[in-house]
């Protein structure tokens, strides 16, 4: 029996790997079009969240040895989009029941599905595969995301996607909102007019869009924030105060420079949407709808009684939002320094210079300072500073004039880890900073004899 089940999943996730010629839209006409970008990115501001919504669900029921019956419910959070489709993201179980029971789920009705395809099998059929049976799966399709995604946008396709950096982002926020990982958006058409057949069902959704002109609501709370206060650069001489080229120093000295690096933290500021769990109250009026099991899903006490019993009915919790601040690291992963004769003082020797001293040349225009001659040391403090710093001593400045002094900062971005999995939150990036410094030289001058 199972290896019967198995076949009947695999050939249910091969039908959706191919889309079939019913399931295409015209060319313009893909729903998708309402709120996908074409580089997989979401248009957030075309979309209502509907926030996450739980169903009893006989179909995830599972019975245990001796005829001891589990009661799961369906687990699933959903957009709205403006033309009044429904788009929603079940949870990896409730997604794993529904590929067991498309049916009965309501999988089936779905328009279509876009998700990380490798990732979702991965989790169906797990160990039941080999790497090449699954590779082999998924390789139909784009190798081209970008591509991939403005074929869905224009209708030609409308499953299963070739993961690529911005839709993978664009989902590990989704799983951000949900409190869930999220692998597959399920698209529900017209799902407001028809909503007591999608998942979730009518709960919470807004008016009918019959005309296509359904404007987001304004969120239940604000919208996450990302501030960094400026970061601090500095490459400059800080010995001798008069540096002489080695040549005509006695010592030899050369010169010292300092480089330092400060990156404050990324404050990512999220908030996070709490949906009480309801509760059954007694109504008077003798029309309640009862209070269907099983009793884990309500705040209060309940009982079988309360089932099917107009003396009672459902009454949706509170929705309220917590606040969290988080502080992220933006570790320094390498730096680049150099000092380097600027073009108007090679000019001046290779012209002026030269011609009063025949035998002036340019020596070493360019020395390459970090990590050639030293290293810096990185760390990030408790505080979440990050900072570099360090001195490349006796730099032999063998040319007179003006030196520029460059440096080059290589960040990691910043990471959130939520619930085991790691959402970036800015992007790696390249500081730049530069400053000047001067090496000396002493001129003779031949005066002829007799002069004052």
């Amino acid at each position: 029996m199972k290896t019967i089940r198995f076949l009947l999943l695999i050939s249910f996730l091969a039908a959706l790997v191919v889309p079939t010629q019913a399931a295409q839209a015209d060319e313009g006409d893909s729903p998708w079009g309402d709120f996908l970008n074409p580089d997989g990115s979401i248009a957030w501001d075309q979309l209502t969240d509907l926030g996450t919504v739980s169903e009893p669900a006989d179909w995830m029921d599972i019975t245990l040895p001796g005829g001891l019956v589990i009661d799961l419910d369906a687990t699933y959070h959903r957009y709205q989009t403006p033309t009044g489709n429904i788009v929603v993201l079940p949870s990896p179980a409730t997604l794993f029941f529904m590929a067991l029971h498309p049916v009965e789920s309501g999988l089936t009705d779905a328009e279509s599905m876009l998700g990380n395809g490798a990732s979702i099998l991965a989790m169906l059929v797990g160990p039941s595969m080999t790497s090449d049976q699954l590779a082999q799966l998924v390789s139909q399709g784009y190798t081209d995301p970008a591509e991939f995604f403005q074929a869905v946008i224009d209708g030609r396709e409308d499953i299963w996607s070739i993961i690529n950096r911005n839709f993978f982002f664009e989902i590990m926020i989704m799983s951000f909102d949900s409190g869930f990982l999220v692998n597959a958006l399920l698209l529900y058409l017209n799902g407001v007019a028809d909503c007591e057949s999608i998942p979730g069902g009518c709960a919470g959704l807004l008016a009918d869009c019959s005309d296509g002109n359904c404007l987001p609501e304004t969120p239940i709370c604000p919208a996450p924030t990302i501030t960094q206060a400026p970061v601090t650069l500095t490459i400059h001489k800080v010995a001798p105060e008069n540096p002489l080229v080695v040549g005509q120093d006695p010592e030899k000295r050369g010169a010292d420079i300092q480089a330092q690096a400060s990156i404050p933290p990324v404050i990512f500021t999220w908030y996070e949407q709490i949906h009480d769990p309801p509760t059954c109250e007694s109504t008077s009026s003798g029309n309640g709808g009862g209070c269907p099991g099983p009793g884990s899903r309500y705040e209060d006490n309940w009982d079988p009684s309360m089932e099917n019993n107009p003396g009672y009915e459902v009454v949706d919790g509170e929705i309220h939002c917590i606040e969290h601040v988080e502080i992220l690291p933006e570790a320094i992963t390498e730096v680049q320094a150099n000092a380097q004769l600027s073009p108007e003082s090679r000019y001046w020797i290779l012209n002026d210079l030269t011609s009063k001293y025949y035998e002036a040349y340019i020596h070493q225009p360019r020395f390459n300072l970090v990590p050639e001659m030293a290293q810096m040391s990185s760390s990030c403090g408790g505080d979440g500073v990050c900072t570099a710093e360090t001195q490349v001593l006796n730099v032999p400045f063998a040319d007179p004039g003006t030196f520029n002094l460059r440096m080059w900062v290589y960040t990691a971005g910043t990471f959130f880890n939520w619930n085991g999995v790691s959402i970036p939150i800015t992007q790696p990036r390249v500081l730049f900073t530069e400053d000047a410094m001067q090496v000396y030289v002493t001129l003779v001058t031949l005066l002829p004899a007799g002069a004052p």
